[in-house]
């Protein structure tokens, strides 16, 4: 056997393969919760939506704009 052939039959050994286990317990998503960093960024509630001539807010006010 050459230097190639004893190598070809290393690679050829059986190797068992790596059992993956289901995500137990809860995920909370961490990544979608984080706090805004931008200064002013929360006051999103607060603003409302323009859509055509109005503008509707949060709490179900609608006001001409």
């Amino acid at each position: 056997m050459n230097e190639r052939s004893k190598w070809l039959k290393d690679l050829e050994s059986p190797v068992k393969p790596k059992e993956w286990e289901k995500m137990s317990g809860k995920y909370f998503c961490p990544e979608l919760t984080m706090p805004a960093v931008r200064i002013g960024a929360d006051d999103h509630q607060a603003l409302g939506s323009r859509r055509g001539k109005y503008v509707y807010f949060k709490n179900g006010r609608k006001e001409l704009a």
